[in-house]
């Protein structure tokens, strides 16, 4: 019986939680990866981006000025296919079709429900115990192409940050890379996103940003925690509460009372929410 052949893999990430996984998963298949297609940190961007010292020896990192030069690249790289996650450009037309394969995407939702950037935070919003993790084929229109392989993940108590979300999609994504890359290589179309109409989670807007007091205590909980998951928003940072008429940036709360002198009690519209962490905003 002759081996499984091996292929040439790109990887496109942004950020060192998920694109050293992806690497190491797709290595470990056997297959090469020559190249990370990464993204430039703009001025406005707090967090840390990913580096050349972040990959293994023998794969490139490069990090194009606009997405008009990720095709250009992938095919000098001449990979086979290439797979995606948590990248924060929608790529056009010319880079999808570059492998000769295609690419696929990883999306931390069921599609085609929470289409967009932010399907966790959203999910979190509306109160959902469950999310999707989906490989689809990536086309020309966000999170619409057609699925590879899927599978579910519970939402815990204790997803309180973007990062920590991230790692647990990881270990839920990465097991299903082998069926996702022979697809690719059979040039396997892929099955057709079911399950109900489309639904958009784009950025939060600013009326999110403020939290009112008024709202039922679960709800504020979490708006905050959903704040949290949500990671980096180009405009705005919240959410953002008014406690004893000074205002507040919220990062964590409870909705039970966390122990003697933790946490500052505010009433809500059916109970008490414990702030437990916060940071204090200057009045302009």
């Amino acid at each position: 019986m002759s081996p499984a052949p091996a292929w040439r893999v790109a990887v496109v990430a942004a950020l060192p939680q998920t694109a050293p996984p992806l690497v190491e998963a797709v290595r470990r298949l056997g297959h090469t990866v020559p190249v990370v297609i990464g993204w430039r940190r703009p001025r406005a961007w707090p967090g840390h981006l990913l580096g050349e010292h972040d990959l293994p020896s023998g794969v490139d990192l490069v990090l194009p000025h606009t997405t008009a030069a990720v095709g250009g690249l992938l095919r000098a790289y001449a990979v086979d296919m290439a797979v995606s996650y948590g990248y924060p450009r929608r790529l056009p037309a010319d880079a999808v079709h570059a492998p000769r394969h295609g690419i696929a995407n990883c999306h931390p939702s069921a599609l085609p429900a929470y289409r967009g950037p932010n399907p966790v935070g959203w999910a979190v919003r509306d109160g959902r115990e469950a999310i999707g993790v989906t490989w689809h084929r990536m086309d020309e229109e966000l999170d619409n192409g057609t699925v590879l392989a899927a599978a579910g993940m519970p939402l815990l108590s204790e997803d309180w940050s973007f990062t920590h979300v991230n790692d647990r999609v990881l270990s839920v994504a990465l097991p299903l890379l082998p069926t996702v890359l022979d697809r690719l290589a059979a040039d396997d179309p892929g099955d057709a996103q079911t399950g109900g109409p489309p639904s958009w989670a784009g950025f939060f807007e600013a009326d999110y940003a403020t939290i009112d007091w008024t709202r039922p205590a679960h709800q504020v909980h979490d708006q905050v925690r959903a704040w949290n998951i949500a990671g980096h928003h180009p405009r705005l940072d919240g959410p953002v509460g008014v406690i004893e008429g000074r205002p507040w940036k919220v990062r964590r709360t409870s909705l039970t009372a966390p122990g003697h002198g933790v946490g500052r009690r505010v009433e809500c519209a059916d109970g008490p929410v414990w702030v437990t962490a916060a940071d204090p905003l200057t009045v302009r």
